[in-house]
């Protein structure tokens, strides 16, 4: 299973795309093919965030540990990511992009009926 989301940030001249799935290793190892990147991923993390280009970072969620706690972390990297990639160290951009894209992140969980585990 996997559900994907692509949000534009036009601000950003960028995307953040999320994929929530069940089988993370193997969408990770799937990205880095097409996006031809040499390494392979073999980690047992919760969610990982990809960021290969400045044009395009993915947030890769396992959901199995689809969390609150887990969704914030990945937004963090993401949020801190797309803003030092741009020389932007100021904090009102990048807590509203935090708040834009948690909400983003938490339409796409609704709509796809996906549960919060504790």
């Amino acid at each position: 299973m996997n559900k994907k989301k692509n949000i534009k940030l036009p601000t950003y001249n960028c995307n953040v795309v999320i994929i929530i799935t069940d089988n993370l290793m193997a969408v990770v190892n799937s990205l880095y093919k097409r996006l031809k990147h040499k390494d392979v991923f073999d980690s047992e993390a919760e969610g990982v965030l990809i960021t290969l280009d400045i044009d395009n970072y993915y947030i890769v969620l396992d959901i199995h540990y689809l969390s609150h706690n887990t969704i914030a972390h990945e937004l963090y990297h993401s949020v801190v990511k797309v803003t030092e990639d741009r020389d932007i160290v100021d904090e009102e951009s990048q807590a509203w992009l935090m708040g834009y894209l948690t909400d983003e992140v938490y339409k796409f969980v609704d709509k796809n009926k996906l549960k919060i585990v504790k």
